[in-house]
């Protein structure tokens, strides 16, 4: 028996896995309640023009096509599409007069109005990344939280113009505000004001759908930002083009693992959660909050930590150590989640009033073959989410690294070579397998202190092998000399997409891990039968893993990297040239999302690598005028630095296996349109979700620096988060 730290093959994290792909979220309703019992509203979209550059000097006023604004949608009670409440021209969202910030001189129209232009070039947008040189800006949901602005400029750059266009809108809106960039302080941000972008009470989902972010759904919104020495002012110098706000809304929830430290202790790890268009995040599960207990040793003698020399400080044997790895109930109540080494499962009520406490729907029978070692990450789907048909789909370990097949519930690792660290032992394939989460098989777990061996393990061993193909058991795929790993089941529940890899420990792949392949299998009521390569996802050039399927199960998302090589030393686990793609369910061309690719001016090196990875869908596919509207999340070791957050590196564990970066990440937003008549997907550059590391407090808001990553994003019921707006403030 050995301390579970020995044992971890994990990244950077010493216990708790980062690798984890949730898959199988629950298909989202057609509105949402807001915090205040507003719901969102239904429309249609309007066709995009080209809209006027906003009229500044001598840059040319562009006419807007006459059939901009018209609502031509074929389903016009769909609540998710959204409705323009104004004609073009003609909306009133945007003030006639200039906005002042905090601070700003009073003739800061007069020094910026002294040039007719700007000079390109030495201004930079980091965020929203717009459009330049043919390609296409960020695109945002119309009730997501409402964009800020922010810029990288010169030195001696002390006041900012923001001037925003849409053809929708009767005026310009024109804000001035101070920037610096003094060293070591990120660059401030311009928050456009809650109530011009949701409108009336300043709600994003309102019912009343007014607001800009309502009326200018559908069409490019044109942001001139240009940048002056208020002392010396001369020429400005600027950046111009478009961004888009989507003619449909998002729906459902947002949880994501969120981890500030390599020393596993109950606050080190846990799970942050908003609904779309909350300008914060809140605790949706702690470590202590967590009712399930239990946990046992791999050999089924003794409560998980027994063993432990020393003991892990803040831990009682058998607590829960570990949620990083979560998956949604397809009702939105609870998630369940991969606990610590060695690797059972766990489950808890994510619900206002229940927090912590276990599903109600996991029996008991469940809940013990759960805390079972050597399972593998899981996915859950809404086809089979009913009474006397809920399965867990997840993986199982079969093959332990020496080639020789496990044959009990609970087993210990055969002994290994404690003078070559590379050969020890642990599971090396794992195997599609499923759980009746409803099953009312007797298997008696109960354990005491000192630990019970010989009888009592055996007939443990026995009940649990003897629930094997009723309460659990193995999906066949006919695989032969490797493993399956990160599972994600379709929605309707009849296709299950995996990982093919070599080498899966901890059931997902692993930094030592060679090979990675995209494949699927029919579910077949848990039969499973023979798996086929997902085409244009099966590349032995590459290594693809982490699918997930899209709401409507026609797409399917999924981190690729290059194979393993001198240039490419990373295996399938936080790789640090991982990209995210989507390719069509069946099969084809694999489209790498443009939002894998860093803005231009934060600083990034895509010879470093970003470590693009974990990506998963909104709970809705929305089909407004011919095309098919999809946002998913992924997270990404870029450069960023706000109000809220820096980057930081976490300390690398000396026993892990990985190698890799250990750049914190953050989570990003991404768009992905098909036309419905073509089936070209056109993707668009990353939106940083700036509300992530905003937590909402007894004393209103603070700042986070956690690494936050494998997100969930489903119909989850959270508590409504309770925090002050963000405001524009002068930068310090």
């Amino acid at each position: 028996m050995q301390n579970n730290s020995v044992w971890a093959l994990v990244a950077l994290l010493g216990t708790c896995a980062l690798g984890c792909n949730a898959g199988g979220s629950a298909k989202g309703g057609g509105s949402r309640t807001n915090n205040n019992g507003a719901t969102s509203s239904g429309g249609g979209e309007g066709t995009a023009g080209t809209p006027s550059i906003g009229g500044i000097g001598n840059m040319p006023s562009l006419e807007v096509p006459p059939e901009v604004g018209v609502i031509d949608d074929p389903d016009p009670t769909n609540p998710n599409v959204v409705h323009p409440k104004c004609s073009m021209g003609q909306c009133t969202d945007f003030p006639a007069d200039p906005i002042l910030a905090e601070g700003v001189p009073a003739n800061a129209a007069e020094l910026f109005a002294a040039a007719a232009d700007f000079t390109p070039g030495s201004l930079c947008m980091l965020e929203p990344q717009l459009s330049a040189e043919g390609k296409e800006g960020a695109m945002l949901p119309s009730n997501w939280v409402r964009p800020r602005f922010r810029v990288a400029a010169p030195a001696d750059i002390d006041l900012l113009e923001i001037r925003i266009h849409s053809p929708m809108e009767k005026n310009d809106l024109v804000a001035y505000t101070l920037y610096s960039s003094k060293a070591g302080t990120p660059a401030p941000a311009w928050y456009l004001p809650k109530e011009i972008w949701a409108g009336a009470g300043g709600d994003t989902v309102s019912a009343s759908g007014n607001g800009f972010a309502n009326n200018a759904a559908g069409h490019p919104v044109t942001v001139t930002i240009r940048g002056i020495n208020s002392k010396a002012p001369g020429k400005p110098v600027g950046v111009t083009g478009d961004f888009h706000i989507a003619p449909v809304v998002a729906t459902g929830s947002m949880v994501f693992w969120t981890v500030n430290s390599a020393a596993v202790t109950p606050d080190s790890s846990k799970l942050l959660g908003f609904a779309v268009g909350d300008e914060g995040v809140a605790e949706s599960l702690t470590l202590p909050q967590i009712q399930w207990t239990g946990e046992m040793s791999e050999d089924g003698a003794a409560l998980r930590g027994h063993y432990d020399m020393p003991k892990l400080a803040g831990f009682t044997d058998g607590q829960v150590r570990c949620i990083g790895c979560h998956t949604s109930l397809p009702d939105g109540s609870g998630v369940v989640f991969t606990d610590d080494w060695p690797w059972s499962k766990a489950a808890s009520s994510l619900a206002a009033g229940s927090v912590g406490a276990v599903p109600t729907v996991i029996s008991a029978g469940a809940q013990a073959i759960m805390k079972m070692p050597w399972w593998g990450t899981q996915t859950l789907s809404p086809g089979h989410w009913t009474a006397g048909d809920r399965v867990l789909v997840t993986t199982y370990g079969t093959t332990f690294k020496s080639g020789v097949a496990r044959t009990k519930a609970w087993e210990g690792l055969p002994a290994y070579d404690t003078a070559n660290p590379a050969n020890n032992d642990t599971v090396k394939w794992h195997q599609l397998a499923w759980i009746d989460l409803e099953t009312t098989a007797a298997i008696d777990v109960a354990l005491t202190a000192p630990p019970t061996y010989g009888p009592p393990v055996d007939a443990r061993n026995a009940a649990a092998l003897a629930a094997q193909g009723t309460a659990w058991g193995l999906i066949a795929t006919g695989d032969t000399g490797f493993g399956a790993a990160s599972p994600s089941f379709s929605h309707k529940g009849d296709q299950i997409v995996y990982t093919a890899t070599d080498y899966a420990p901890d059931g997902h792949p692993d930094a030592l891990a060679t090979t990675a392949d995209l494949r699927t299998v029919p579910y077949n009521n848990k039969a499973g039968g023979t798996s086929q390569p997902l085409t244009g996802a099966a590349d032995p050039a590459f290594l693809e893993y982490y699918p997930s399927y899209s709401a409507d199960d026609a797409l399917i998302a999924f981190t690729r990297a290059p194979a393993k090589s001198a240039a490419s030393p990373d295996g399938p686990y936080y790789n640090r040239f991982g990209q995210v793609s989507v390719i069509p369910a069946a099969g084809g061309t694999a489209v790498p999302l443009v939002a894998n690719d860093p803005g231009t001016c934060a600083g990034d090196d895509p010879k470093v690598g970003q470590i693009n990875s974990w990506p998963k869908w909104s709970p809705d596919a929305v089909v407004s005028k011919g095309k098919t509207y999809y946002f998913l999340v992924f997270s990404s070791a870029r450069k960023y630095g706000d109000d809220f957050s820096q980057q930081f590196e976490l300390p690398p564990n000396p026993l892990s296996s990985f190698k890799g970066l250990t750049s914190s990440s953050q989570l990003y937003l991404a768009a992905v349109v098909v036309d419905n008549a073509t089936q070209a997907i056109t993707t668009y550059p990353a939106v940083y979700i700036w509300n992530q590391n905003r937590l909402a407090g007894t004393n209103g808001a603070a700042g986070l620096k956690y690494s936050n990553l494998t997100p969930a994003w489903d119909p989850i019921k959270l508590p409504p988060i309770i925090i002050p707006e963000v405001e524009n403030k002068p930068p310090k």
